[in-house]
């Protein structure tokens, strides 16, 4: 073995190592696309990592020795470090793959005429081994590390919902800066839909969420979503599984998905960030209050449903527009009074015989009108729970003059 010249090798790379440093740098950042992109203080960072291996690589070909344990524990933070910055963790292997070559090359070059082929076998061996044990060292910290982050990650998001269900934080400019730092979406409106378990079904668990984000419940280009993974936005609160929903979603797939699961839910349309304490707020108390005729020809209660629920609990306090226009929608328009005159009619008389005398119309016309206000409506006169749903808003209609 040559160790006089393993020594004159050393020597030489220490000399001429800021040069060497350089080209170990440059490889990496040219070879690795995502060393490009690195700020100025993580590429000192880089430089530092690459003085340390051009000396220490080859102190451990001269003695033979490999990584100490502090070396180890060293390259632990490191891995650490790099999954706090989001630096892929196989880019990093990759640009330590790339320093040990270059580093390689230049131990080739400088070679003296009396380093043997055990030499070199040895210079293999301390790479390989050195390697090994960083790339053990850097995944290690690197994982730990990350799944801490995933955690934290998580809990902040679920402390983000929490704010937004109870109205703390909501001013656009905080809302930017906490969905910014937490890389999610809370677009200008969205859909909120809150589950519960059924008499007989389990509680609402993160399947919901899945099941909605695969369907076409959720296929939307800005919909409120953890962006890292495509998830929806979810979290638990009062015992009711709670989840953002894109505007227009998919109604008949979110009461697929409740009725799959035997779960009972209500879900609201056109919320805000402003507007969502509130929206929740009905929602669940809709669902704890809602009587047993509000789910049986559906799971999934809207707007008007536990606006409905609201005003006949007494809490919390409803809009009577926004009642109207939950309820009958299109139906306020002045073209669609003559369904509204239908309406009172037979809500006064019990039937569409007696409603169609009372105001001079033949029966089938006021059949005609009933079926036209439920089309329009989504609501039946002839079902007890959207009956009195139509009743109370119809009720609060100011009175025509």
């Amino acid at each position: 073995m040559g160790l006089a010249e393993r020594l004159v090798v050393h020597r030489t790379l220490t000399e001429c190592s800021p040069t060497l440093v350089d080209q170990v740098v440059g490889a990496v950042v040219d070879q690795v696309p995502t060393y490009r992109k690195l700020s100025d203080t993580q590429l000192r960072e880089v430089t530092a990592i690459a003085q340390w291996a051009v000396t220490r690589l080859s102190e451990m070909w001269v003695d033979g020795t490999r990584l100490t344990a502090r070396d180890i524990s060293r390259f632990r933070g490191i891995g650490a470090t790099r999954a706090t910055d989001g630096r892929p963790l196989l880019a990093v292997l990759r640009a330590y793959r790339v320093a040990a070559a270059t580093i390689t090359d230049a131990i080739a070059e400088h070679a003296p005429p009396g380093l043997t082929v055990a030499d070199l076998a040895a210079l293999v061996r301390a790479l390989v081994d050195a390697l090994d044990d960083l790339s053990e060292a850097l995944a290690s910290g690197y994982q730990h590390k990350a799944a801490e982050l995933v955690t934290d990650r998580n809990r902040l998001i679920d402390e983000l919902l929490q704010d937004l269900l109870a109205g703390r934080q909501t001013s656009p400019g905080a809302l930017a800066d906490r969905t910014e730092q937490l890389n999610v979406r809370v677009p200008a409106t969205f859909g909120l839909l809150l589950a519960v378990g059924g008499p007989a079904g389990p509680d609402p668990h993160p399947s919901l969420a899945a099941a909605l984000t695969e369907s076409s419940a959720v296929d939307a280009d800005h919909r409120p979503a953890d962006l890292a993974t495509g998830a929806l936005l979810t979290t638990v609160r009062a015992g009711a599984r709670v989840l953002l929903l894109p505007a227009g979603h998919d109604r008949a797939a979110i009461e697929a998905a409740v009725t799959a699961g035997g779960w009972r839910a209500c879900s609201i349309d056109g919320t805000a960030p402003a507007t969502l304490p509130q929206d929740y707020r009905v929602a669940a108390a809709a669902l704890e209050h809602a009587p047993a005729e509000a789910f049986t020809r559906r799971l999934v209660l809207d707007r008007g449903d536990a606006l409905t629920v609201a005003v006949l609990h007494g809490a919390p306090p409803v809009d009577r527009a926004a009642l109207h226009a939950a309820v009958f929608g299109p139906v306020l328009t002045p073209a669609h009074a003559h369904l509204l005159e239908g309406l009172r009619a037979y809500l006064t008389h019990g039937s569409a015989i007696e409603a169609a005398t009372a105001v001079g119309l033949h029966p089938q016309t006021m059949r005609h009108r009933l079926r036209r206000l439920t089309e329009l409506t989504g609501r039946s006169p002839t079902h007890s729970w959207d009956r009195l749903v139509l009743a109370v808003a119809h009720a609060s209609l100011p009175t025509r003059r």
